[in-house]
């Protein structure tokens, strides 16, 4: 190690620290905050109690809608699925699902010429 790694290294040390203590600071700053506003808040009053959570006509739903917690990704699907039919609809040109029309007869040619060439006979070389 040279003294640039090593200066580097502790340069590093001390912005880690540095942030560290920071952050430490921020943190007891916020808290003495809440202490200090603690003081002022209201109490609530004391009475009835508050109404009772409504579950509706279906029962609980600890998940919002019905949908789960990928309910979002739902209406992104359908919308990928209404592209992808426009696109097999407009972009495909009657030819199935995408294959190059240089293979409507079977294999690609370059296939076709090397299992010609590997059902050939094999001669044995000459040798000198």
């Amino acid at each position: 190690m040279n003294g640039s790694t090593i200066v580097r290294v502790l340069l590093a040390l001390v912005l880690i620290a540095g942030v560290a203590g920071f952050g430490v600071y921020v943190y007891n700053v916020g808290v003495a905050q809440g202490v200090a506003d603690s003081a002022r808040l209201a109490s609530p009053e004391s009475g009835g109690a508050p109404y009772p959570y409504y579950v509706g006509p279906f029962g609980y739903r600890p998940f919002g809608f019905g949908f789960g917690i990928f309910g979002c990704l739902i209406p992104l699907f359908f919308l990928f699925l209404f592209f992808g039919l426009l696109r097999g609809l407009f972009w495909r040109g009657g030819r199935g699902w995408g294959r190059p029309r240089h293979w409507d007869g079977g294999a690609p040619p370059m296939f076709e010429e090397w299992h010609r060439k590997a059902h050939e006979p094999q001669t044995p070389e000459k040798q000198s």
